[in-house]
């Protein structure tokens, strides 16, 4: 394995050829995922005219995070991760290529749509455990943080890349006409998508399987018998997963932060057409000026907070994170409310408060960092390799399962109390939150103190390794 030395930030990471590989492909499946699910939405919603229809879309890719997540992540302690990887890819992209076929014998016949936008989200439940799991296989210790940062920045990117390309893609391609059939602009988009899944699984087999599945044994043709016996014996390792995570005090407090994360975000993705219309009185098209803030403050977090996190550490990075997102969701409405009295004379909306909460929006992005990578770099160093792709399903799945209620409740505190008060009540959350944290830690102070020094070695190893290097 090519690795960089610690500490050398993102570069020395990329140079790292096979984690190269891995990470272009996490790129462009992460971005045509997106790009595949808001084509649906749009397709759905054309042929239809039903919100109940659209959402009903929406279940269909976000459904199999709760169902197959956690099995998922059995199945991927027990199969080679790489070949998980590329034909994960393959199967997503003929399933995309299958779309084409449905759109192009009857352009309104959408439940078959909906089995094989499932069966796609199925499949990339695989794809997920086994690309993180893998990470840890292809850097050094000492490079997890900023591999994993680096994974952070580029899914949030990918994913906002990925609405705008289908948004742009659906709107400028042509329709016409080939051997008497209609290829419109969607039938287009999906076939890209399809050759560009294919690219990916390209990608994957160029890294080496002795690079993946480090530390991890199989032999030539027992990879049927061992998926027979994991699907057998499933439901058993996924509870010894999860009674590995409830009994490992740090782990534990680490997937909850992370589900938390996790949640917060999509919570945030509902709220933000109501945050633009009705709190900041601008057209919904000024959505993406809005929380462009806020995505640069993701980016720019994920580039800081390594650094930030190796001198705070963990408790008190998550802490800050918790503060900075509680003062910015209580700031925000505060601001709105002050526009009217601050706006100036003749202008049509208040640059002096737009620019305030424009500020407040980055720097929520920077907290959610702070809450992010810290609590996903723990659950990484905290899992052995043999548990790492159930572990890592099931937070995918607990923050999954704990999404669809908050979203249909704090949709529903919305529209009955306004978006103002629903801000205010996740300020409320973020303190709770924080407290809650800060309890557990307290609680568990041993077993989570012993973590912390472990990872203050392993710091001190760093600078030593560093120091060493700079004088030779």
């Amino acid at each position: 394995m090519a690795a960089a030395n610690p500490g050398g930030g993102f570069l020395p990471v990329l140079r790292n050829r096979n984690f190269l590989y891995l990470w272009l492909a996490q790129i462009i499946s992460q971005m045509i995922f997106n790009a595949a699910n808001y084509a649906f939405l749009v397709l759905i919603n054309k042929v239809s005219q039903s919100t109940t229809l659209v959402g009903l879309a929406i279940i269909s890719f976000v459904l199999p995070a709760v169902l197959f997540g956690a099995p998922a992540g059995v199945v991927v302690d027990h199969v080679s991760r790489r070949r998980i990887l590329w034909g994960s890819n393959c199967l997503r992209g003929i399933a995309t290529l299958l779309m084409i076929v449905v759109l192009i014998v009857d352009h309104t016949s959408i439940v078959p749509l909906y089995i094989l936008t499932f069966i796609i989200s199925t499949i990339g439940q695989f794809f997920a455990p086994a690309e993180s799991s893998s990470i840890p296989q292809l850097v050094r210790k000492s490079e997890l943080m900023p591999a994993l940062s680096l994974f952070n920045i580029t899914m949030q990117i990918s994913q906002a890349i990925g609405y705008v390309v289908a948004s742009i893609v659906l709107t400028l391609l042509p329709e016409f006409h080939l051997f008497n059939l209609t290829i419109d602009a969607f039938v287009q988009l999906y076939f890209l998508i399809g050759i560009l899944y294919l690219l990916c699984a390209g990608l994957i087999l160029l890294i080496p399987q002795n690079q993946v599945d480090r530390k991890y044994t199989t032999q030539s043709g027992q990879i049927t018998t061992q998926t027979l016996g994991a699907v057998g014996s499933i439901w058993h390792e996924m509870y010894q997963g999860w009674q590995f995570v409830r009994t490992n005090k740090p782990l534990f407090l680490a997937v909850i932060q992370l589900s938390y994360a996790g949640v917060l975000l999509f919570v945030v993705i509902e709220l933000a057409t109501k945050i633009t219309t009705n709190l900041l009185h601008l057209p919904e098209n000024a959505l993406v000026l809005v929380f462009a803030p806020a995505a640069l403050g993701v980016v720019v977090g994920s580039l800081l907070t390594p650094g930030i996190f190796r001198k705070l550490g963990h408790s008190r990075t998550i802490t800050t994170g918790t503060i900075i997102l509680t003062i910015a969701c209580a700031l925000v409405p505060l601001s709105a409310w002050l526009s009217p009295y601050l706006k100036p004379a003749g202008w049509s909306f208040n640059p002096l408060v737009f620019s305030l909460i424009a500020l407040l929006l980055l720097a929520a992005g920077f907290g959610l960092d702070f809450l992010n990578i810290p609590s996903q770099t723990a659950m990484q160093e905290l899992t052995p390799n043999r548990l790492k792709g159930r572990v890592i399903s099931l937070q995918l799945v607990l923050y999954s399962a704990c999404t669809v209620p908050v979203i249909l409740f704090m949709g529903g505190f919305a529209d009955a109390f306004g978006i103002e008060n629903v801000l205010y009540l996740l300020a409320v959350c973020h303190i709770l939150f924080g407290a809650w944290s800060l309890y557990y830690e307290k609680k568990h102070a041993a077993a989570i103190q012993a973590y912390h020094q472990r990872q203050g070695m392993e710091q001190e190893k760093q600078v030593i390794t560093l120091e060493q290097k700079r004088i030779h």
